[in-house]
């Protein structure tokens, strides 16, 4: 017999829902079928997959030990080499600089230890703030994503609290999300309602799609492209490139919405081989009980350098009091 102790990141969640986290490589029909064989229990009563698990709770299971360890997921001790930029850092969350061509999370085992997640969990591990054989379903997660050659500000939570109440706020729009981007021709100050949808690996406008809505601001225009401010509403894939090319100003560098002859001009001139989209600011709301202390706080991003030299040389080198 197996017996675990519920801790606080497991707290207050369905026993099934834990179940399936706990022992994530076991179909849940499995699952079901153990729970009502009495094979798992908890407190040494029956349980059903409804029941809510608290801090403290013991679960049993009934089960040979060999059989649990072919559906556990192996929780290894991920040390990576730290190269976190982080803008800010409290006990529970961790505000991070994702650079242009990092993934923000594994999109397959390939990409295991090359993405910003695991940083994050390799550099919370070698601070002790995070013990995989310690937690039982809980693992440190983003609250927010970029496309891989989108850079800026990514939102990692470091317990359960913080990343339900991180994820509540951002679905109920208490977090404001800034981005800065370059696009081509005299953008006035819009905002874009649109549905969207996926169509041949792209996101294109659809009545069949999603509604999303984005705010374009003109900071500045120079020599036929505008500096722009992005008030992200909503989080659509690829929803600020897909609004920019479908009225008609493309983002520079955006090999796929963008437009090629000017990206090959950028790309000769500058160096440019990705969209210039950078998400700069957040604006934290929408937070009750131990994060109360986030309600109003703004963080900042700065450009990295190969969008800066391009903004430097269109706008001038005073263009960070635009948008401050």
């Amino acid at each position: 017999m197996r017996e675990i102790t519920v801790g606080k990141n497991d707290s207050n969640q369905r026993m099934d829902r834990f179940l399936n986290k706990y022992l994530p490589k076991a179909p849940k029909s499995l699952i079901q079928k153990y729970i009502r064989q009495k094979k798992i229990k908890l407190n040494k009563k029956r349980t059903k997959p409804d029941d809510i698990i608290f801090e403290g709770d013991k679960i049993q299971f009934y089960i040979y030990e060999e059989v649990l360890s072919e559906y556990e997921e192996d929780k290894k001790n991920l040390i990576l080499e730290n190269n976190l930029d982080i803008i800010y850092e409290d006990k529970n969350i961790i505000l991070m600089n994702k650079p242009a061509g990092k993934l923000s999370h594994a999109a397959s085992r390939s990409d295991y230890g090359n993405n910003l997640v695991d940083e994050m969990i390799s550099y919370l591990i070698s601070k002790e703030e995070y013990v995989p054989r310690i937690e039982k379903s809980f693992i440190p997660a983003i609250s927010n994503r970029l496309d891989r050659n989108t850079s800026g500000i990514i939102i990692g939570c470091k317990n359960k609290n913080s990343l339900n109440s991180m994820n509540k706020a951002v679905a109920n729009g208490n977090v404001e999300k800034y981005y800065l981007t370059i696009a081509k021709g005299y953008l006035k100050d819009k905002k874009v309602v649109a549905n969207l949808d996926r169509a041949n690996n792209r996101t294109v406008v659809s009545k069949k799609g999603k509604e999303s809505i984005s705010e374009f601001k003109n900071l500045k225009y120079e020599k036929g492209f505008s500096l722009v401010e992005v008030n992200l509403i909503t989080g659509r894939t690829h929803q600020i490139r897909s609004h920019l090319n479908s009225i008609k100003h493309p983002i520079i560098g955006d090999g796929k919405y963008g437009e090629g002859g000017v990206n090959r001009e950028f790309r000769e001139k500058y160096g440019v081989n990705r969209q210039l989209l950078h998400a700069y600011k957040i604006i934290l709301n929408g937070f009750d009980g131990e994060l109360s202390y986030l309600n109003g706080k703004t963080f900042i991003s700065k450009l990295p350098k190969d969008f800066s030299k391009v903004v430097v040389d269109l706008f001038g080198e005073d263009y960070e009091s635009l948008y401050r």
